[in-house]
């Protein structure tokens, strides 16, 4: 059997294929495994992902890249329904701070960076369950604390603040680190959100423990850590990749395990939403408001998958005070998959755009010089994990945001709010990638 097709059964076996869409689909089929619900019909087009390849794609591409024949899959995790309520909620609840603590009760944390995109949607929910907050880091930006969330006012941003303090020091100064760890106090609770290397982490570790210890260390990881295969969704008993750029962050998992701490190491795949720094989503916002073409690598069928901010700090959060976590691993996303091209034409729904036009390229054709931009900001092959393990062992927990809805929310309050769509974006590497597939034709 072609790749994609053992790809889908495979899923299907593992009941983690809850929906198949035929080209020109208007409906979602129902998964007949118990973890999905299929969505009404009225948001049933939202929820197409891409539109399938036509029955010729079933065969290898020239490429040499699997397809998936006739077919996109999409994760639909609860009914359309449940889901806007609880974003409406989640929505509601960044406004306010809550002044007594959680069932775990009030626990000091220590959130190392802190000043920009996960750091503050997860500083701010810890301030929302009424915990102390520190955060760590060079105190260059914004004097060293989260900046406002979308939305926030001034004052509930400045209440929030009331329960932050700021820990001025460079982990990448081992010494520093430490002796600033060691003068701040006992904390309760570590999140490393930062960290890439085992030296980094070391550091920490070692000056926490210099003032007693803490009850739980919270590692960012990243599903990057994760080695080739052929059988997918990712899960966590997937081995480690020797030659991943992340690999060092295996090695951080290892070494908190070795001190005996109580700890946790969070693997998100990509991460999306408002304050995101790294040009995801706004790389598709950039040319469905401009009207240009979209160059998408290889034949646009890749399977990739994309967890919002929220749903990411909201899991951290929820990770304190539950032992089911200790020593554990959690993939961390949304419960749908997305195309490469389902992607570009997603950003252009939630933009308001009309369909885009789509360039499918070589990669391998194109040489980007030095300071171009980036080609295409997502790896050119199937990535997308498993979430399953996450939602049992936190059965409180369960991913807020479809993948329109998140977009939208980019798109209105980022992309829009920040003033990315008066910007000039650089399109030199999209116009030599255009140029070279014209010269093919």
């Amino acid at each position: 059997l072609p790749h994609s097709l053992l790809l889908l059964l495979t899923m299907a076996r593992r009941g983690l294929v809850p929906a198949v869409v035929g080209a020109g689909a208007t409906a979602l089929l129902a998964s007949s495994g118990p973890s999905f619900a299929a969505p009404r019909a009225a948001d049933a087009t939202a929820k197409v992902q891409s539109v399938a390849a036509s029955a010729a794609d079933s065969a290898p591409t020239p490429l040499g890249f699997a397809t998936v024949a006739s077919a996109a899959v999409a994760a639909a995790g609860l009914a359309a329904t449940r889901r806007g309520s609880r974003v409406a909620a989640s929505r509601a609840d960044t406004s306010r701070v809550v002044c007594a603590a959680g069932s775990v009760g009030k626990k000091r944390c220590l959130v190392m960076g802190g000043t920009r995109f996960i750091g503050c949607y997860l500083v701010a929910k810890l301030r929302e369950q009424g915990h102390d907050v520190v955060v760590c880091n060079r105190g260059k930006t914004n004097g060293g604390k989260p900046e406002p969330l979308p939305g926030v006012s001034d004052a509930e941003h400045q209440k929030m603040l009331e329960g932050v303090s700021v820990l001025v020091a460079d982990r990448k100064d081992p010494a520093a680190l430490k002796a600033a760890l060691a003068g701040a106090g006992k904390f309760d609770i570590v999140f490393d959100n930062n960290v890439r290397k085992l030296n980094e982490v070391q550091p920490l570790v070692e000056g926490v423990q210099s003032t007693g210890g803490c009850e739980q260390f919270i590692l960012m990881s990243s599903a990057g850590v994760y080695g080739p295969t052929d059988v997918l969704p990712l899960s966590e008993e997937n081995p480690g990749d020797p030659n991943s750029r992340h690999k060092e962050k295996l090695q951080c998992e290892q070494y908190l395990d070795s001190q005996g701490l109580n700890w946790t190491s969070i693997r998100p795949v990509y991460i999306y939403g408002p304050l995101n720094y790294n040009p995801v989503e706004r790389y598709f916002f950039d040319r469905v408001t401009r009207g240009r073409p979209v160059c998408i690598p290889y034949d646009g069928k890749y399977i990739t998958q994309l967890g919002h901010c929220e749903d990411l700090a909201d899991f951290m959060i929820k990770c304190i005070g539950n032992p089911a976590v200790k020593g554990q691993v959690y993939n961390i996303s949304s419960e749908e998959y997305v195309t490469f091209d389902g992607m570009a034409k997603l950003c252009a729904q939630a933009a308001g755009m009309a369909e885009p036009q789509i360039v499918h390229y070589d990669p391998k054709s194109v040489e980007v010089p030095d300071g171009f931009p980036k080609a295409f900001p997502f790896r050119g092959m199937h990535f997308f994990a498993s979430i399953e393990k996450a939602k049992r062992d936190v059965p409180d927990w369960m991913p807020k945001f479809s993948m329109l809805e998140g977009l939208r929310s980019s798109y209105q309050q980022d992309y829009l709010a920040r003033g990315f769509d008066k910007q000039q974006p650089d399109f030199r590497t999209d116009e030599l990638i255009l140029s070279k597939t014209m010269s093919a034709a």
